[in-house]
Formats: structure tokens, sequence, C-alpha cells
């Protein structure tokens, strides 16, 4: 999963991202949009690869019955994952390698594939797993010099990510390109200019005021417009 080493990544579940990605607007407007996109597909399993913590399953499964695993590079991430969710089933995944031995009606994989330079690879061993459907999140437009800092490879141009998964054997089921215009480009843009210092470590009552204030300004936002995509395929 380069260019994070495993090393860089277990440390950043242990002591960076898991308050962000639980109570950062961002995260919480993911698992908000993956709800809704998902709410009445006919799915009785569903795998989250890149699961981190496992904030997205606990999420999806108050309003979406199934049986929930999840996949994870990182063994610090499942380790969190585990102890929050310990009736779900996790796997260590790099996608790179390969790909779990059975199909799920539904795989998700969120903020995962613009870290992965051979990305045709991973969304290959996604739509291996897929038996029904697969939802791929990710990043598109313009990439800011904070992005390459966390780990980014890339950002997708517009029907790149389409384009990609559809040469698996999967249909376009819908597209979701959301953030316009506060996420996307004007947090996006202020991170930039910070760095994004803030957003990583531990989230006391400040911040959390801050993050809640920012997740009510991104209601706003588009669903038809912006750099965070969405894209829902379909096995034929």
């Amino acid at each position: 999963m380069a260019p994070l080493d495993l090393a860089g990544y277990d440390e950043g579940w242990d002591s960076k991202w898991t308050d962000m990605r639980r109570h950062g607007p961002t995260g919480r407007h993911l698992r908000r949009i993956i709800s809704q996109i998902i709410r009445d597909l006919p799915v009785n399993n569903v795998l989250d690869v890149g699961c981190g913590e496992g904030s997205l399953i606990q999420a999806l499964r108050t309003g979406k019955p199934a049986i929930y695993s999840g996949a994870d590079f990182s063994e610090s991430a499942l380790r969190i994952a585990r102890r929050r969710t310990p009736d779900s089933e996790f796997f260590r995944l790099d996608l790179t390698e390969g790909a779990l031995d059975r199909r799920f009606d539904l795989v998700l994989c969120t903020d995962v594939v613009e870290h992965i330079e051979d990305d045709r690879t991973a969304i290959a061993n996604l739509a291996r797993m897929t038996g029904k459907y697969l939802l791929v999140a990710t990043m598109q437009g313009r990439m800011r010099a904070f992005e390459t800092s966390v780990g980014h490879v890339r950002n997708y141009r517009h029907g790149e990510l389409q384009e990609k998964i559809t040469a698996t054997g999967l249909e376009i089921e819908r597209v979701v390109e959301w953030g316009f215009p506060f996420f996307s480009p004007l947090y996006r843009d202020l991170l930039a200019i910070t760095g994004a210092r803030g957003t990583e470590g531990s989230y006391g009552p400040i911040r959390r005021t801050i993050a809640e204030a920012l997740y009510t300004l991104f209601l706003a936002n588009a669903w038809t417009k912006g750099d965070y995509i969405f894209v829902l395929a379909k096995r034929p």
C-alpha cells in the first residue's frame, strides 16, 4: 500500500486518525452519504475494505441490518475495530496482493484506492470479492500538497474511477459527487493553507464543537458537484 509504510500506517491508527474518523466532519458525512446510497440495496452481507477502526461498520449496522465484516492493511486498526465490534469478523488484507476467497453482497472501499500506486490491481481485487454491489469512495480533482503528505498518490480525474471499475466487468449503477462549495474547494483549500493541522490526534470538547459546526455547514454541500466521489457498481 505504498507510499505509506506499514509501521507508519499502524502508528497513525494508534495516535492520529481514530478520533478524526469518528468525530471529524468529513468522516461523518462519508458515513451519512454511504448510508443513504446503500439504504435500499438488497444485501445480506457486507465487507468494508479499508475498514480502519471500524467506524463505518458501526454506523451502518444500526440502519442497515446485515452481517458486517471488515478488512484492513493495519493490525493496529483491526485491533481497535475488533474491540469496538466484537461480533464482526475482521481480516488482514493488502489489496495489491490479493483478495479474500469469498464474495460479499456488498463490498465497500472508502479512502483507500487514492493511496495505492497499482490501483487497477486493487480495484480488480475488490471486484473479485463483489457478489452484487461495489461502492468505492475517494477523491477527485486537484490534489493539494497536504494530501501527498498523508499518502495520496493521486486524485482521480473525472470519469477515471468509473473507467477502472467498468474494466473489471462491473456496471456503474450510481455516481455521487459531493462537496461543493464548503468541503471542496473551501475546506480543502483551508487544509492546504494550514497543512491540515488540527485534524489529527485526540478530539476534546473544543475540537468536537468545531467539528460539529463544520458538519452542520457541510449539510449544505451539493450531491452533484464536488471532489468527494462515490461510485456504486453492480455485477451484471
